[in-house]
Parts: structure tokens; C-alpha cells; sequence
């Protein structure tokens, strides 16, 4: 009988070699000197490809709370598997969904008479659940944001829990009350119903941010977003590159993907402590490789078990990958007897 064992892993994705492709900041523009409004209209996304930093898809029940439509619910009901939907707020249903996913509008007006429009990606696997389909879409200059109703609620001022995307590119961050454009700081305010941003130059104290001069990783980095303790500053960063302007204060990383070929791979908070940006210096966050996999398993005389679901990744700075893509991708145990080091059993999860 093995009276010890020990467990090493070796990672089929290696998060352990410098190297990253990344895009410079955009030019600096003209900036703005004054308080600014821009006008936002909605969008339906056919094709839904943003990164979302919080994706939520949350459970249909009896229908949709949209508080910003005059009809405020929109109702929802089993038609045997399917899925009968009041698309206008007549209070009958009038549209059926079918299948694992679907893709449906609801329509009416405001309370002060504009035109609603709110898109939804529906999906069965687990029960009817529900996420945004759409964004409100305006420009701050000649910069494209798009303001996503990230937790379903139908607002789209939720600062810190919704999700914007500034520019170009699809990763969003959270909603902000500041924004990088052109290099330049923004103070902003979103009304309710997402119809309007008002924007100004941001007036308070601000230090460098620096994610990716030591992000120690050969794979492409899709989105990284840091938030703030008091969740009223968020940014995707991306395609920054070097050092980046942002309000002092207390940040963590927040989430991200990153991919190297075919596969991919999320980041979330984890262990990551937060870390300060004061005014007039500059932060740089080392994270990424060299990961740490830590695992549970079981043991029943000399058989051992091991679970994809007790397997658990984390970087130099404490931060969690998850979610790995293709999800097939499994580790490899290595079981040695500790006194002699001989390998014993060499295993991967199954399908793999």
C-alpha cells in the first residue's frame, strides 16, 4: 500500500512566458472644454459578441419588469416547452420561443412618450432565462460608447453593475461615472431610461495605471477590467498599452479573458487583493503567470479521485481563471509516491 502520495499538475494552457500583443492608445483629440450632452439611441445586437465584464442571465418567471416603458410589465408564460411572450404590453402574449435560444423585442413608449425598444437574448438549458440583446449607442466626440442594462433591470444609470463599452473593440467594462476618450478623463451622468449622457472633463486628482507591462502571459489578452472599491469608476484596458490616467483610488482586478489559439480562458477577482493609485504616481499590476492549481480529492484505499469542479487556477496576483474554453481541456495529475518519487498513475479528466 502507498502510505503517501503527492500530486503535481502540469497545465495544458501555460500562463508562464512574457509576451503580449497588445494595441496602442488612440490619439489624443481636441477634448472638451464645457458640459456636453449627447443623445443615445437603442441598438439590437442580431450577432450578441460584447464581453461582458458581470454577464448575468437572469430567470424569466412571470415576465419582464421594465420600469423606463409606460407599461412597466411585460408578461411571460410555459406554453408546454415553449415560451409565450407579451412582446407589446397589451397584456397577451403574442410571440413564442422556442428551443435553447431565441431572440425577442419588446416595444412601446416611455412615460414621456418616446419610443422603447429593449432586445433579449433568451435561453432554455436551464429554465427560461433572460440577458440584454441590445445597448443605448451615442458618441462622446467622435468615440463610440455603447451603455448595456448588464443586470436586467431595464435602467440603465445601475453605476458599477451595468456595463459600457467605450470606443472600439468588444470588451465592456462596468458603467462608469468616468471615461477614458482620446487619452482624456470624463466625468459622466446617464439618465434612467439610457436616452442621454451628459459628459465634462474630470476635475478630481488622478494617478497612472499600468496592467499590462508586467502581465506575465503569451497568450492575447481580450479584455481586463479593473473597478474601483466604490464602484464608481470602471475601465477595460484592454488595448491600452503602458501607462494610463485614471482617478486615484482603490482598485481591483475585476475580470478578463485571454486566449492563446483555440483556446480561451476567463479571469475574475479570486484572491487578488486591491491595490491603490495615488495621485501623481504611477501603479503597475504584475498578474498572470506563474499559475498556481490547487485541487481537492479523494481517496479510498489505494484509488484516487479527482473532480473538474475541485480544480481551482490562480495567478501571480491572487486572480482566479475559470471557465475554460473548450471546456475538454483538463490538467494532468501525476500521482508519485513521496519517498521514492516513481511516478505511480498518470491521469486526465475523461474526454479530454
Amino acid at each position: 500500500m502507498v502510505q503517501a502520495i503527492l500530486a503535481t499538475v502540469t497545465l495544458a494552457m501555460t500562463l508562464s512566458v512574457s509576451g503580449l500583443s497588445t494595441e496602442g492608445p488612440a490619439a489624443t483629440g481636441p477634448g472638451v472644454s464645457d458640459a456636453s450632452s449627447v443623445t443615445l439611441d437603442y441598438r439590437t445586437y442580431r450577432k450578441w459578441d460584447i464581453l461582458l465584464p458581470s454577464e448575468e442571465m437572469k430567470p424569466v418567471g412571470d415576465g419582464f419588469d421594465l420600469p423606463i416603458s409606460a407599461h412597466k410589465k411585460y408578461i411571460a408564460k410555459l406554453d408546454g416547452t415553449a415560451l409565450a411572450i407579451d412582446t407589446d404590453g397589451d397584456g397577451e402574449t403574442d410571440v413564442r420561443a422556442d428551443g435553447d435560444s431565441a431572440l425577442v423585442t419588446l416595444r412601446g413608449k416611455t412615460d414621456a412618450g418616446a419610443k422603447f425598444t429593449y432586445a433579449m437574448r433568451l435561453d432554455s438549458k436551464r429554465g427560461w432565462r433572460f440577458a440584454p440583446a441590445g445597448a443605448m449607442v451615442g458618441k462622446i466626440e467622435s468615440t463610440k460608447i455603447q451603455i448595456i442594462d448588464q443586470n436586467n433591470n431595464g435602467r440603465y444609470d445601475d453605476y458599477g453593475v451595468d456595463a459600457m463599452v467605450v470606443g472600439r473593440g468588444r470588451a465592456a467594462s462596468f458603467l462608469s461615472k468616468t471615461v477614458r476618450v482620446d487619452d482624456a478623463l470624463y466625468s459622466i451622468d446617464v439618465t434612467t431610461d439610457g436616452s442621454k449622457l451628459d459628459f465634462t472633463p474630470y476635475a478630481g486628482k488622478t494617478g497612472g495605471l499600468n496592467v499590462t507591462d508586467k502581465l506575465d502571459t503569451k497568450a492575447k489578452i481580450a479584455s481586463v477590467v479593473v473597478r474601483s472599491a466604490d464602484g464608481n469608476h470602471s475601465f477595460e484596458l484592454s488595448r491600452a498599452k503602458g501607462d494610463v490616467q485614471v482617478p486615484a483610488g482603490t482598485y481591483v482586478l475585476q475580470s478578463g479573458r485571454i486566449g492563446l489559439g483555440q483556446v480561451t480562458v476567463s479571469m475574475r477577482t479570486g484572491r487578488a487583493k486591491p491595490f491603490s493609485v495615488e495621485a501623481g504616481n504611477t501603479t503597475q499590476v504584475a498578474w498572470g503567470g506563474p499559475i498556481n492549481v490547487e485541487f481537492d480529492y479523494g481517496r479510498q484505499g489505494g484509488n484516487v479521485s479527482f473532480s473538474p469542479a475541485a480544480v481551482w487556477y490562480y495567478g501571480s496576483a491572487g486572480e482566479e481563471y475559470h471557465d475554460w474554453s473548450p471546456p475538454g481541456k483538463s490538467p494532468q495529475f501525476v500521482i508519485k509516491d513521496a519517498k521514492e518519487g516513481r511516478e505511480l498513475v498518470v491521469a486526465k479528466f475523461g474526454g479530454c
